[in-house]
């Protein structure tokens, strides 16, 4: 199999390894953007599988255009996967916190936030970013290219923000440990973070009782609860209650038969039992022969 070498080219063959579009594929049916893609820019042969051209296209972007998606499959897997234990540890993808949405947050025993800068973004809104996540998580991490490195060893200096390299070999290369921000968090953004019903719960079961007011009123009454919690024991009651939002297929997404490319998607798209086999169906099909097709 051939694949475009340029850049422009390489950046729209990225959109294929996306939830987004795997959402598409696998719960809609929907592979015509795919297809029309890899026609359009690779090369296929009579025996190239679908999986084949999708990790073909993978190993492409950790070489050539290491983007978003890039960062998040390999934090995935080398952090979530096999550093530790899907029993007692989830991850959420694009996370609200504060004003900011966090790109990729880890949940066990504490909370940590990995922010990704890769060398095609800028530091412009970094700062605002990491204020916000230092009122939510034990620690924040900045996951960055070495493009970077030098400039935000620089910025953060003379405080709590970890900086973690993704080096041209695709490892993860701790370059300042983070440090604990329980002095900076914040009820309100921690408390905000939760559904309604999952604030609902925790305000019962410490207080033994949810205030009885109308709808309008309940958000800012069960606040006012939470506020006259010690600060640092709300965020570990938090971190409980958001840590019940685990994946429904734990087991599954760890299984050789789901490639490494794709592992971030499974993981946030939460596939049933069907879809998985949807997409296995999907992986296995002759590409030529699909593309025929469109």
């Amino acid at each position: 199999m051939e694949i475009a070498t340029d850049i422009s080219k390489i950046r729209s063959l990225s959109q294929i390894i996306s939830p987004s579009n795997f959402k598409k594929i696998v719960r809609q049916g929907d592979c015509y953007s795919t297809f029309y893609k890899i026609k359009k820019y690779t090369t296929v042969t009579n025996s190239t599988t679908n999986l084949d051209a999708i990790n073909f296209i993978y190993k492409s972007l950790l070489k050539n255009y290491k983007n978003e998606y890039v960062y998040k499959n390999i934090l995935t897997n080398k952090l979530l996967l096999k550093k530790y234990s899907l029993k007692n540890t989830i991850a959420l993808n694009e996370f609200n916190i504060g004003k900011s949405i966090a790109d990729f947050v880890l949940l066990n025993g504490e909370a940590r936030v990995y922010e990704i800068k890769t060398e095609l973004d800028n530091l412009e809104k970094l700062d605002k970013q990491v204020l916000d996540y230092c009122k939510f998580a034990d620690k924040v991490y900045i996951v960055t290219s070495s493009k970077h490195i030098n400039k935000l060893i620089e910025l953060y200096a003379n405080s709590t923000i970890g900086i973690i390299e993704l080096t041209s070999r695709n490892a993860l290369k701790t370059v300042r440990e983070a440090e604990n921000n329980s002095s900076t968090f914040n009820h309100e953004t921690l408390f905000k973070t939760l559904r309604k019903q999952e604030y609902l719960d925790l305000i019962e079961e410490h207080f033994n009782f949810i205030p009885k007011v109308s709808n309008t009123l309940i958000f800012r009454e069960c606040l006012n609860l939470a506020k006259k919690i010690e600060v640092s024991i709300f965020q570990k009651l938090v971190i409980s209650k958001l840590k019940l939002r685990n994946i429904s297929n734990p087991t599954k997404i760890k299984e050789e038969s789901i490639p490494e490319s794709l592992k971030h998607i499974c993981y946030t798209l939460d596939f049933s039992k069907n879809e998985y086999e949807e997409l296995n169906s999907f992986l296995n099909k002759n590409s030529k022969i699909c593309i025929s097709r469109i």
